[in-house]
């Protein structure tokens, strides 16, 4: 967020760095080398058996990566990509066969997994993981090995952020009365909402709303941040702070942005919690977000500006 303000004409623009969170689809391939999530390994690209992906009695391993959270674990959410007839040395068998004890399955710690065989293509996955020779007791390969393919797709859970408007401004400023900033950057003598945050997930764990960026200044003059108290309106003491409350969802608003004052616990180097919700029920939540500035009759006059910055981070 960009903030200007100045003792006679005090002007404030503000502009908001809006995060989004974007998931690669994910890939998977036969490998001699994997530095990402292994499902399993087999003796040859063709022909082959498999064993479990915490043994090392094979060099080729199918190796999978592109979503955040990929694992090989078979508890949470996951799917069973294969069944194996022994942990090593095993033939395999599809996961909707019976008779085979040990899986190799594909895992999100947050999201979504699905796997599935089709002839002669993985056309509506993600991904070719490998090939078998047949329904049960058969070899496994590379994807081109053989004409049943063995597919998949994962993602991570969704994650949605909006900011209402990248600007706001606080108009003039006089020690005599606070001012509040507001969208169409003329500020307000009254409080008002100046700006919304709209925020949703679908992952387990929620997620979490920083704010960081340095308070308002004009070359060496800074305007006092208002502190990580929620601190009351005081004309003719420099503060800068904000307000935040929540409606909808499941999101809440941490102390000192929650109470009846203003607060401004964040600096150009650190950041401070303004929201977050616990789990995620993919509910938007609407943060309405509240900004006061006051100067002493100390302040020198100028242009104030101030960036800040809001992020949203998803709890996996």
């Amino acid at each position: 967020m960009k903030i200007a303000s100045r003792k006679k004409w005090f002007y404030v623009v503000a502009l908001f760095l809006i995060p989004s969170l974007v998931n690669a689809a994910l890939t998977c391939t036969v490998t001699t080398s994997c530095s990402d999530t292994a499902l399993f390994n087999i003796s040859a690209t063709a022909g082959g058996h498999a064993e479990l992906p915490n043994l090392s009695n094979y060099t080729n391993v199918v190796c999978c990566s592109g979503v955040t959270g990929l694992g090989n674990t078979c508890s949470g959410t996951y799917d069973t990509v294969l069944k194996l007839s022994d942990t090593k040395n095993a033939q395999v068998q599809k996961n909707t066969e019976s008779g085979y004890a040990e899986n190799a399955c594909i895992s999100v710690s947050s999201g979504s997994v699905s796997v599935g065989y089709q002839s002669g293509n993985c056309n509506g996955y993600d991904t070719t993981v490998a090939s078998i020779s047949g329904d049960t007791n058969a070899h496994v390969g590379n994807g081109s090995a053989y004409t049943t393919k063995v597919c998949a797709s994962a993602s991570a859970a969704a994650l949605t952020f909006t900011i209402s408007t990248n600007s706001i401004g606080f108009g003039t400023l006089t020690p005599a009365n606070a001012r509040y900033a507001s969208a169409d950057g003329l500020g307000s003598a009254s409080e008002v909402e100046a700006h919304t945050i709209d925020a949703g997930t679908s992952a387990t764990n929620g997620y979490s709303i920083t704010v960081q960026g340095a308070s308002l200044t004009n070359g060496g003059d800074t305007i006092t941040a208002i502190g990580g108290v929620n601190t009351a309106s005081s004309a003719g003491t420099e503060q800068f702070g904000l307000r935040v409350t929540a409606t909808g969802g499941i999101g809440s608003v941490p102390d000192p942005y929650a109470g009846g004052g203003f607060a401004y616990a964040a600096d150009a180097t650190t950041a401070s919690e303004i929201g977050s919700a616990s789990s995620g029920d993919g509910v938007t939540t609407t943060y309405s977000v509240r900004y006061i500035a006051n100067v002493s009759t100390t302040t020198n006059p100028g242009s104030y500006t101030g960036n800040v910055t809001y992020v949203m981070t998803s709890n996996y």
